[in-house]
């Protein structure tokens, strides 16, 4: 099923903001915690990272298209083992559908959908937290923390940001 990204609101007062540039190009393939888009608002220029992993099957809203409102849909990630093609196509079509709701579905649907994968999340994670410590202090599996430009810096060095260990400060 195709996941779709939506403008996120960057701040309390954000109504809307400006895609300044895409990261990606439709037919890569991107992973949670991947800067995907640059969103300049009225105060600063903010990356949007992935959530979900997938490959970017259409690119809704081009570079550099200014007005772009909360909630808007700005891309079309194909989920695992799907068709990117095919994903653009029923995306697509059902983003008119879905664009008109969405002022009142994305406050009622965000919360039920986001407790379950939590939940299972909070089950899973005593098993998870179980296993001895890695290399760099944290269990296997575990989500690394870093910031989005440590992550293109070390990325762009060729350096696996999990493999490393804060300093903590």
């Amino acid at each position: 099923m195709p996941i779709n990204i939506t403008m996120p609101a960057l701040s309390p007062t954000m109504e809307e903001g400006n895609l300044s540039k895409w990261l990606v190009k439709e037919g890569d393939k991107v992973s949670p915690g991947d800067v995907i888009a640059e969103i300049e608002t009225d105060k600063a220029t903010m990356e949007v990272e992935a959530v979900d992993e997938g490959t970017v099957a259409k690119l809704v809203v081009p570079a550099g298209t200014e007005g772009v409102k909360v909630n808007a849909l700005i891309a079309i990630l194909a989920g695992e083992g799907e068709d990117a093609g095919a994903a653009a196509k029923s995306g697509g079509s059902a983003a008119p559908k879905a664009e008109a709701p969405k002022a009142d579905a994305p406050k009622a649907e965000a919360p039920k959908e986001a407790p379950k994968p939590a939940a299972a999340a909070a089950a899973a994670e005593p098993a998870k937290a179980e296993p001895a410590p890695v290399a760099n202090g944290h269990a296997a599996g575990d989500r690394v923390f870093a910031s989005p430009l440590a992550r293109r810096i070390a990325k762009d060095a060729g350096v696996d940001v999990s493999a490393v260990t804060g300093t903590g400060a």
